[in-house]
C-alpha cells in the first residue's frame, strides 16, 4: 500500500515541525529503520557500549578514583556519539533528499550509498563546528549562544546543497539571517521536548541508583561498584536517548526546509516547474 506523501519543502509552524517529524518517521518507518540499520547500527552499538563502560567507571570511581580512566572513556564516548550522529544525519538527509526527488518512492540502495559517502565528511564537519562553538564561547557567552542556531543547520545545508564544508558553514549563517530568533525559539522548544522524553527513559536508572544509595548509606555500606541492574538500566536509558535523537535530526531537516522556503521559495518554484 502506497504511504501518504508528506511535503517537506514548505513553511511550517513550531507545532507542525514537531508533529511532522514524528509523522515522517511513522509513515516511512519500515524503510527508514532498515536504512538506519545498515548505515548507523555499528555506531549505535559502539555508543551504547561506551556509555555502559562510562557508567561502570562512574560507579567504580566512587571507590577508586582514576581520572585518566574517566577522561579516556569520556573522550571515546564523545567520538562514538559524533560518529553515530554523523551517520544518522547522513542517512536521514539522504533519505529526505531522495524522498523529495522520487515523490516518496525512496530508492534504498541510492540512499545508503549517498549516506555512507557523507559520514566521514560530517564527522570532520562536526569537529569544525565544535571548534567554532568553543571559539564563540571563548569570546563571552553571547557569541557562543548565537552560533548555536546556524551550527544546527550546517548538516542539513551540507547534505541538501552538496557544497563544501566551509561554504556550508557560511550558507548556514546566511540561511538563519533575519530568522535567528524564531529559529532559536523553535530549537529551544525542540531541545526541551526531546530532553524530557530522554529523561523519562533515564529515570528508572536514576531512581534505582538514588534508592540504593540511600539504603546503602543508612546501612553503612557505600560499596556500589559492579551493580549490574543499574548498569543495565543506565545503558538502556542511554540507548533510548540516542534513538530519540533521530527525531531531532528529522526536525532539523524540516527547520532547514522551512527557512529555505521563507528565503528562497524553493518548494513553490519546484511546484511551478512541475506544472510546466
Amino acid at each position: 500500500m502506497q504511504q501518504p506523501y508528506l511535503e517537506l519543502r514548505t513553511k511550517r509552524e513550531l507545532g507542525t515541525i514537531l508533529s511532522d517529524s514524528f509523522t515522517f518517521i511513522r509513515i516511512n518507518s519500515t524503510l527508514l529503520w532498515n536504512i538506519l540499520l545498515k548505515t548507523s547500527a555499528v555506531f549505535f552499538v559502539l555508543t551504547v557500549l561506551l556509555s555502559g563502560l562510562y557508567q561502570y567507571g562512574n560507579i567504580a570511581l566512587w571507590v577508586t578514583t582514576d581520572p585518566l580512566y574517566f577522561f579516556v572513556v569520556l573522550l571515546l564516548m564523545l567520538l562514538g556519539s559524533m560518529l553515530f550522529y554523523a551517520s544518522v544525519s547522513a542517512a536521514i538527509y539522504a533519505f529526505m533528499q531522495n524522498y523529495i526527488e522520487t515523490k516518496g518512492n525512496v530508492q534504498e540502495e541510492v540512499v545508503i550509498q549517498n549516506a555512507r559517502a557523507k559520514i566521514g565528511h560530517l564527522v570532520l564537519l562536526s569537529v569544525m563546528c565544535y571548534l567554532l562553538m568553543i571559539l564563540g564561547f571563548m569570546f563571552f557567552i553571547i557569541p557562543g549562544i548565537y552560533f548555536i542556531v546556524p551550527v544546527s543547520m550546517v548538516f542539513p545545508v551540507f547534505c541538501f546543497l552538496g557544497i563544501g564544508k566551509i561554504d556550508s558553514i557560511r550558507a548556514a549563517f546566511k540561511l538563519v539571517s533575519g530568522y535567528w530568533w524564531v529559529t532559536f525559539g523553535t530549537l529551544l522548544v525542540l531541545f526541551i521536548v526531546i530532553g524530557i522524553i530522554s529523561f523519562v527513559f533515564q529515570l528508572p536508572g536514576t531512581v534505582y541508583l538514588g534508592t540504593k544509595t540511600f539504603f546503602s548509606v543508612v546501612g553503612g555500606n557505600e560499596e556500589l561498584s559492579g551493580d549490574f541492574i543499574y548498569l543495565l538500566l543506565a545503558t538502556l536509558g542511554s540507548a533510548a536517548s540516542n534513538l530519540i535523537s533521530i527525531v531531532m535530526v528529522v526536525a532539523f531537516g524540516l527547520i532547514y526546509f522551512d527557512l529555505d522556503e521563507e528565503k528562497n521559495r524553493t518548494g513553490i518554484k519546484a511546484k511551478l516547474e512541475d506544472l510546466g
